[in-house]
Formats: C-alpha cells, sequence, structure tokens
C-alpha cells in the first residue's frame, strides 16, 4: 500500500503507466466497484476486488468478465465510447499497453472515451441548461432503444418484482435507526406489497415487455454530445453490467428511475415532462398505472445502495458523508412518492376540424403542462402496426375503426387520470358523444374537464395547410379532399358540454394561441408545470 492506495491503483496514477501519448495528468475517482482512472482525453476503469452481495469482484477472472460484459452491454448506447478491455500488466510498475502488445496480465481495464463533464446531464441541469428539448430527444432515444432491445421473459413478472422487493427491504434492514427509520421501512414496504397485490392484472399484463434494459438510468450517466455535423443526441453510459436480474425488466422501471432523479433534483416538472414524452414516444400510456410504484422503488434502491457505499471504509471521509445524505434523502423521497398528483387531474379535449392546428397546439399544450398528448393519428396507426407517418389504407377510417381508436384513447386516458395526472386528447371530436365520454372520465376521480375547439376561420389558410401535408411525412392523413367530409359529420360544440370551452382562432400568431389556451386553462386551475410541486 502507498499514500493508503493498492500499489496497483498507486502505479496507475503515474501518466507513464499510459499508452504514449502520455496524458498530462491522472484523477483518481474511486465509486464502490471500480477505481476510475480519468485522463485528458480517455477513462480507464478497474474492478475493486470487492464483495457487496449484489456483486463480487475478489477473483480476477470475475473481474476480466465483467470487464467484458460492461463493453459489450454498453456499447448498445454509447457504441463509439467503449474502446475495450484492455490488460494491466507489470514489470516493476503497473501499466497499461496497447491490444497489440503481449504480456501477462495481472488485472484488466474498461477503456473508455472521456465525455466532457459539462454535457453530462447532472451538470445541465445544475446549470439550468437540461430543458424540455433535451429530455424528449432523451425519451424518444429510450424509446427506440427498448423497441430493439432482446426480450426477458419474466423479469417482470410478479414472482419477480415481488422478489427484488423484498430483498431490497431486507438489504435496507441494516440501516434502520442510522439513515432511515423503521416506520419510514415498514410503510414503504407495505405500500409496495399492497401496490402490487392491487394492480396485479396491469403487472402481469406488462410482463411482456420486459427488455434487456439498463438498470441505473442515472442524470450522471447521461450526456447530450453533438456530431460533426452539430447534431445534438444522447449517450448514455453505465449500465449495470455485473447482475441481468437488476438490469433486466419493465422499460417504464427504466424511465422511472430517471425521473426520479429529477423528482430528487427538487424539478417534477421536468420528471413529469420526461414521462409524458416517453410514454408518447413508446406508445405505452399504460405505463402511468405501474409508475408510481416504480418511482418509489427506485428510490428506495437508489437508497440502498447509496448506504452501502457509505459503510465502505475504503472511500473518502467526505466521500463516505455525501452517500450518508443521499441515502437519508433517496429513503425519505421513496416515502414521498405516493402517487400524489402535482395539482388536480385533468382530460383536456382538443377538437376541431383537420389543418385547423389542433395537433400543434395540443403538443404545445404537452410541453407547457408537461402532460401527455394522445393523438387519435398516433392510436389509429399503432392499433394498424403502421408508423406514425405512413400513410394508411382508406379502411382505416371506416367506422368499427374510428370507434376502435377512440376507445384505445379513452382507455388510456382513464389509466392516466386515475394516476392522478394529467392528459391531453388530440383527436377531431367531431360528434357529441364522443366529447361526452371523455367528460365522463374526467368525472369519475374528479378529474377537471375543458374543451379547446381549434378554429381556423380563413378558409384559404386552411386548405393551403391541408394541401402542405401533401409536401411531406404527415402523422395525420387528412386532405384537402377529406375537408368536406369531416366538416358534413360535423357537431357544434353547446354550452352545457363543458364547464370550461374555449375557441382559439388559429389563423393568429400562434404565440397568441398558446396565450388564449393557457388563460383558459388557468381559469380551470391548470397551471403550466413549470408552476407545480408535488402535493
Amino acid at each position: 500500500m502507498a499514500g493508503g492506495l493498492p500499489e496497483l491503483v498507486s502505479d496507475l496514477l503515474r501518466p507513464e503507466a499510459y499508452p504514449e501519448p502520455h496524458p498530462s495528468s491522472i484523477e483518481l475517482r474511486v465509486t464502490h466497484s471500480s477505481w476510475v482512472f480519468i485522463a485528458d482525453r480517455e477513462v480507464w476503469k478497474l474492478k475493486r476486488p470487492v464483495n457487496l452481495g449484489f456483486l463480487d469482484f475478489r477473483e480476477p477472472q470475475a473481474r476480466r468478465l465483467d470487464c467484458q460484459a460492461e463493453v459489450q452491454l454498453n456499447r448498445r448506447l454509447a457504441p463509439d465510447v467503449y474502446r475495450g478491455v484492455f490488460p494491466v500488466l507489470h514489470d516493476g510498475h503497473h501499466y497499461l499497453i496497447g491490444a497489440s502488445e503481449s504480456g501477462p496480465a495481472v488485472d484488466w481495464v474498461v477503456r473508455m472515451r472521456r465525455l466532457p463533464d459539462e454535457i453530462n446531464a447532472d451538470q445541465l441541469l445544475l446549470a439550468d441548461r437540461l430543458d424540455a428539448s433535451r429530455l424528449r430527444a432523451l425519451a424518444v432515444h429510450l424509446a427506440a432503444f427498448f423497441r430493439t432491445a432482446r426480450s426477458v421473459p419474466g423479469a417482470a413478472s410478479l414472482s419477480a418484482l415481488s422478489a427484488n422487493l423484498e430483498e431490497n427491504f431486507a438489504d435496507a434492514q441494516q440501516f434502520v435507526g442510522d439513515l432511515v427509520d423503521q416506520q419510514t421501512l415498514d410503510e414503504v414496504r407495505d405500500r409496495a406489497r399492497q401496490f402490487l397485490r392491487s394492480r396485479a392484472a396491469l403487472f402481469s399484463k406488462r410482463e411482456r415487455l420486459a427488455v434487456d434494459g439498463h438498470g441505473d438510468l442515472r442524470l450522471e450517466h447521461v450526456f447530450f454530445e453533438s456530431d460533426q455535423s452539430g447534431v445534438e443526441h444522447p449517450v448514455i453510459i453505465d449500465c449495470i453490467e455485473f447482475n441481468q436480474r437488476f438490469r433486466c425488466g419493465d422499460p417504464a422501471g427504466d424511465a422511472a428511475f430517471l425521473a426520479m432523479e429529477l423528482e430528487a433534483a427538487h424539478r417534477p416538472d421536468l420528471a413529469a415532462g420526461f414521462i409524458a414524452r416517453f410514454a408518447e414516444a413508446a406508445h405505452d400510456f399504460d405505463l402511468y398505472g405501474a409508475l408510481d410504484f416504480y418511482l418509489s422503488y427506485r428510490a428506495w434502491v437508489r437508497g440502498k445502495v447509496a448506504a452501502l457505499i457509505a459503510s465502505d471504509g475504503d472511500l473518502a471521509l467526505m466521500q463516505r458523508q455525501g452517500k450518508r445524505e443521499e441515502a437519508r434523502a433517496q429513503f425519505a423521497l421513496a416515502r414521498a412518492e405516493e402517487g400524489k398528483p402535482l395539482d388536480r387531474p385533468f382530460i383536456i379535449v382538443m377538437n376541431g376540424l383537420p389543418g385547423s392546428g389542433k395537433s400543434v397546439l395540443a403538443r404545445a399544450l404537452g410541453e407547457v403542462l408537461a402532460a401527455p398528448v394522445i393523438s387519435s393519428d398516433r392510436v389509429r396507426k399503432a392499433l394498424a402496426d403502421l408508423p406514425p407517418t405512413e400513410r394508411g389504407p382508406t379502411s382505416l377510417y371506416e367506422p368499427d375503426r374510428t370507434r376502435e381508436t377512440y376507445g384505445e384513447m379513452f382507455r388510456s386516458a382513464e389509466v392516466i387520470v386515475n394516476s392522478g395526472r394529467g392528459v391531453i386528447l388530440d383527436a377531431t371530436f367531431a360528434r357529441r358523444d364522443s366529447r361526452a365520454r371523455a367528460a365522463a372520465i374526467a368525472s369519475t376521480p374528479a378529474a377537471t374537464f375543458v374543451l379547446i375547439e381549434s378554429v381556423c376561420s380563413d378558409e384559404t389558410a386552411l386548405r393551403k395547410r391541408l394541401r402542405g401535408r401533401e409536401q411531406g411525412a404527415s402523422e395525420s392523413d387528412a386532405r384537402e379532399r377529406e375537408l368536406e367530409l369531416v366538416r358534413s359529420d360535423f357537431e357544434p360544440v353547446l354550452a352545457t358540454e363543458a364547464a370550461v370551452h374555449v375557441s382559439v382562432e388559429t389563423t393568429e400568431d400562434f404565440g397568441s394561441c398558446l396565450v388564449q389556451a393557457m388563460i383558459a386553462l388557468r381559469h380551470a386551475g391548470i397551471v403550466p408545470a413549470s408552476e407545480r410541486r408535488r402535493g
């Protein structure tokens, strides 16, 4: 040992231990499982020979296999960051070599390209630069990843969830009286058990969604990097590689992890917006029925891991103290995640003719309110297993298919408002019976119901918008030739249909349209997400 560090670690703090050109300096960061050596342009991760119960790296072969798994799994979401597994050699001092050289390896490291700290989501949040646009891009990226990820049958079954749940509470029992009180542990555990029992049908239905995911979707693991053309895209590192059981499961669990991180940072508005955009991109609005379980579960897991790290005597005192504070905060957050809404749940119905601007306004309101938008265009295509912008056959618009589309929209909306959250329904809603059904769903959980009618009184502008859809990809199949057919079926909105009903003239400047809509929503008690706080 030198200066309290193993000789191997001390040797790798020497710049000359690295391939040429040697880095100018080396910074050491210690995690619960690794020594991380940060150079000018690269990062080298050496596994610590520890046994934490959920991982065991005491044997060199176990460390080597874990390095290989880390590179293979993380290349899925960060393909050009993980450069491979390299041997550590010893010749008077420990040193690292290129893959072309040979020698007796005494250990192995993961070699990574260093990503700039300033593009890390954690740092962007601190700088107030982690905005809705970046989180939308992350949500879309993750939804696409989960669609192609390896299916893992059984990973999200009720029995698997229950086993993971009980293990986590048992592991945390040792910290009762220090980092968590018994009442908190009992309350969070009992509520989680009840949640699984009461929604067994939902969780059983979601078993088929289980995939080989990430498992540790923290803000510090997300970066937003620009390519050579200046286009920014998410890069996600450090998935859980040491235990498949922790990595595989319902994608909603991974999404909830990041949302929980945002809530822990006192940004419930960003958390709600991220989940809304993820639900839209994944076309998975049922996740709202399981969301509060996963929010609390992920907070508890994060608290338990922080508590375990805080007991690691090899870490610096300040680092251990920081983990103790993190553990207390995460255990408290797990208790607070009781499904309380940011405010009263709501259903906003957007209605209007094709080309009237209702979908554009719906998306803008979805961003401002951090609420999911359920679009009839997207639902119709999803039910037919078509991409959102692929033009569908005329059979998609037969009465039975339209009833099926609206029925699915209403079913999803009911799941969302019953979770205590708001939703925006985007469709023509030409007929009173469909608007009445939406109002009826709102009445069950005492949700606020608002009807926003998009009106484009300039016929020339309306038709120009519809003709513009011929020029590129569009989620809506409605064109100018369908306008009169829809108009003939349109039943005017009556004053008795909604306590709050506003007509927005969309031929005006779009900013003015949004202001008109928000004035009406504020009158109904619905405020921007940035002004809301968890109750």
